[in-house]
């Protein structure tokens, strides 16, 4: 399951940005968006992973 949801958080992530980016957002900005969304997905990813094999074992 968090073989699909990281990928697909960011293709939409990298969605978000492009619109906000469309909407007048300026483009240091957008990159800052998508670089902290980034670490976002990544703190997530590991948190169902330690929190899927906490009683593993």
């Amino acid at each position: 399951m968090i073989v699909l949801i990281g990928p697909v958080l960011f293709i939409l992530l990298i969605l978000f940005a492009i619109w906000q980016q469309k909407r007048g957002l300026a483009g240091w900005k957008a990159a800052l968006l998508v670089i902290v969304g980034t670490g976002a997905i990544a703190v997530l990813s590991f948190g169902l992973l330690i929190v899927g094999f906490r009683n593993f074992g």
